[in-house]
């Protein structure tokens, strides 16, 4: 008996039962596709840093090194389990050719470093995240070159400087623990012993990676602040395990975050649907409960059977939702993949997305029990006298169609409808506001970070072209100075400095500050709070090192700059997402020698050719970096970037989907419930088009509401989750394509709607002329 009430309900409703079981199975596939990134990022990342041996602390040095002060470092301080000191060879972008490609990398922002295998620990391994060992003539190129190139092995990988010329086969991809992300300008090249002696000899400039393992990684920090505060080579970037282990993890993570936050509003939507479609079903039902009510059945025995119907519709929904996941998981975990492996803790991976449908199940079921609950309150008379529940019915409001001046009678009458009745259509309105929400707010996203006002949120100004020169001689830096100072077709340009100084922190102890120094007037940026230094005894602070400093506009803080003590005053706080977040901007003396970057940014004069100009000034100031703005951007965020492009596409397809069946859904069980008016309508002479276009109407009117609605939560809360995402950053303003925002996006939505609409209401012409008939 059950089975065939189950059948029966099934086959009449089946557009809202194929809907309900979408949104579950969407719901689930969801919540176990983010635990599985969740799971799998972890799993990897920890399998990686176990493979690989990671340094625990890295400090980078250009210069003379004394190994034996090292050493006696190390003897004194019982916290160190090893430490082992590697030499790479930094040699210009403009001498590696990659592949096929007969350009060089000199316009490639990242620094490229030959190295041979570590002795002790931080391994480069392969893609089996197997120990490399390489033979004479072979490489292994980073992960980065690869995925930027398309790169396979038994490429060739070029290095030619005058005379000197080198030629390598690629044997394996490197994945490097420590430079593996795009976010860090640094990338690893391992060749054999042999080949990097000759290499050292003919080309390239010596860099250091000083390395310490620890026998308690909680006392890195501890660690950091003896070494900051000691006589030992530092002329460099520092780097912690935890910074490290958290940028390896970032674009992911934010996938995995976005994912989510689409599960968590999918839920709802599903939430909503199941409370109007079980109110529907039972007004519907009502004289049928009041029947079962009076012939003695308990009204806890009715809501199982009512139960049941969702419990058959969830399970097999959760269950199909995870089955999917395995398959559709793949696309947002391959960059985990690529990058890092496969997860440790296999059982994990598959274990906590079964969870995670496990929970949608619950959630549907548990809802659905509340929502029954108010079987209590039927009362057996009531039912049997009226057949339709007390707040069933409710009366139009508004103004009378005989005082409407509204040139057309269909549309007025839709739009009364809505604004009449607009508790029930509440429900259609909120998911139209969330799937404006879903599509804007990933492509607002998108389109800030490849925008060239973006190199704000990475503490730079907006500028047409930047050079960059890292741990570089004063000779190549004023040389670069004096090139552009001769150029006419220069407009403007700003020489910055970033030197490292020692900062007093919260514990009274000193610790390292990178700072950039020079005029941040002449190329401003945008603070969050205060504005930027003008005068020696004023800095501003990158948003996380005020948060980590404890420090706001005003305060003040004291500085060693060369070795006096200085008090300086916060006079800017702003946001920035390179260099783990952790920047400064002063007007400071420091030693040329000890400049760790040097920047230059220029605006063109109107009508000069960028591309012929970076070409000029890449063999002018050779060996500096030159790129421009959006290269820049995009090379640096390249991980994040090509992430949030599957999200994208996932959320917008997704967003238009959910329109297509809540849309279809709704006014399908709408047309039933109003079949009532409809025949009056008719028998009063209105057309099906003419009721059909009511239909629109409404869907139109509560769809425009949706939009305006959602849009501007887009500009709002979107803003601030994508704040929230991208560490270094307290809030984003977006940077808007409007055609794509305010057009694009709002007419794929009215497009879906207004299709689904018209063949939802295609039933008018048939159920309801029968029943003129029939009367």
């Amino acid at each position: 008996m059950l089975k065939k009430i189950l059948k029966k309900d099934i086959l009449r409703n089946k557009v809202i039962t194929i809907t309900l079981f979408a949104f579950i199975l969407i719901s689930s596939l969801l919540v176990a596709c983010a635990a599985g990134i969740i799971i799998e990022l972890m799993g990897a990342s920890d399998n990686l840093f176990k493979r690989s041996n990671a340094a625990h602390y890295v400090q980078m040095h250009s210069g003379e090194l004394d190994q034996n002060a090292i050493d006696t470092f190390v003897a004194k301080n019982d916290m160190i389990k090893d430490q082992q000191t590697l030499e790479m060879i930094n040699i210009n972008g403009a001498n590696i050719f990659l592949g096929d490609n007969e350009t060089s990398e000199a316009s490639s922002v990242m620094e490229n470093a030959f190295v041979k295998q570590s002795g002790d620990f931080d391994y480069l391994l392969d893609t089996n995240n197997e120990i490399l060992k390489m033979s004479d003539g072979d490489i292994a190129v980073p992960i980065y070159h690869k995925q930027q190139y398309n790169l396979e092995i038994g490429d060739t990988v070029r290095i030619a400087s005058g005379d000197f010329e080198m030629n390598f086969t690629i044997t394996a991809f490197a994945r490097d623990t420590l430079m593996n992300s795009s976010m860090l300008n640094s990338k690893r090249f391992l060749i054999s012993d042999n080949d990097w002696s000759t290499l050292k000899a003919g080309l390239g400039d010596s860099e250091y990676l000083v390395e310490f393992q620890l026998n308690d990684k909680s006392q890195i920090r501890a660690l950091e602040t003896l070494y900051q505060n000691s006589d030992l080579p530092k002329r460099g970037t520092a780097v912690t395990y935890t910074l490290y282990l958290l940028i390896n993890g970032l674009s992911d993570g934010i996938v995995a975050a976005v994912i989510i936050f689409i599960s968590i509003l999918l839920l709802i939507i599903a939430a909503l649907c199941l409370r109007f479609t079980m109110t529907a079903t039972i007004e519907e039902d009502y004289r049928e409960i009041g029947v079962m009510k009076a012939i003695g059945i308990s009204s806890l025995d009715i809501r199982k059977l009512y139960l049941v119907k969702y419990v058959v519709l969830a399970l097999p929904a959760s269950i199909c939702g995870y089955i999917l996941s395995l398959f559709v998981g793949d696309i947002f975990t391959a960059n985990i993949a690529l990058y890092m492996g496969s997860s440790s803790t296999p059982v994990w991976s598959i274990l906590v997305p079964v969870i995670g449908s496990a929970l949608v199940f619950l959630f549907v079921i548990l809802f659905c029990r509340l929502i029954l609950r108010r079987f209590k309150r039927i009362s057996a008379v009531e039912a049997l006298r009226t057949g339709s529940s007390p707040d069933g019915k409710t009366a139009w409001k508004g103004m009378k169609l005989h005082k409407s001046k509204f040139p057309n009678v269909n549309i007025y009458l839709g739009v009364k409808e809505v604004f009449g009745r607009f508790k029930m259509y509440g429900v259609l309105c909120f998911v139209f506001i969330v799937c404006s929400f879903l599509i804007i707010v990933p492509i607002n996203i998108l389109n800030t970070l490849k925008a060239p006002e973006f190199i704000s949120y990475m503490g730079a100004g907006e500028c047409d072209m930047r050079i960059d020169l890292q741990q570089s001689s004063e000779e190549d830096q004023q040389r670069a100075v004096n090139y552009i100072e001769n150029d006419p077709d220069i407009e403007k340009y700003s020489a910055l400095f970033t030197s490292s100084f020692k900062v007093r922190n919260s514990d009274g102890d000193y610790e390292n500050l990178k700072v950039k120094v020079g005029d941040f007037t002449i190329f401003p940026l945008t603070y969050d709070d205060g504005k930027a230094p003008t005068s020696e005894n004023e800095i501003a602070l990158s948003y996380m090192n005020a948060n980590e400093l404890n420090k706001h506009i005003g305060d003040t803080l004291t500085l060693l700059a060369g070795d006096k003590e200085q008090e300086l005053t916060v006079c800017g706080i702003y946001q920035d997402v390179t260099n783990g977040g952790k920047t400064a901007k002063g007007i400071l003396p420091y030693q040329a020698d000890e400049v760790i970057w040097f920047t230059i940014n220029m605006d063109l004069k109107e009508g000069i050719d960028l591309s012929a100009k970076m070409t000029e000034y890449s063999e002018a100031v050779y060996p500096a970096k030159v790129t421009d703005v959006n290269e820049y951007i995009y090379q640096t965020l390249k991980s994040i970037i090509d992430q949030l492009k599957i999200t994208v596409n996932f959320a917008f397809i997704l967003s238009l989907t959910i329109a297509l069946f809540i849309t279809a859904m709704f006014f399908k069980m709408l047309i039933v419930k109003d079949t009532p008016q409809i025949v009056i309508m008719r028998s009063l002479g209105f057309a099906a088009w003419n009721i059909r276009t009511q239909y629109i109407s409404r869907a139109i009117c509560v769809l425009l509401i949706g939009i305006v609605i959602g849009t501007a939560a887009a500009g709002t809360l979107g803003e601030a989750l994508a704040g929230a995402l991208l560490s270094g950053t307290s809030s984003i303003q977006f940077i808007v394509n409007p055609i794509v925002t305010y057009i694009l996006c709002p007419l794929s939505l009215t497009l879906v709607v207004t299709i689904t609409i018209i063949f939802s209401s295609l039933t008018i012409n048939k159920s309801n002329t029968s029943v003129i008939d029939s009367e």
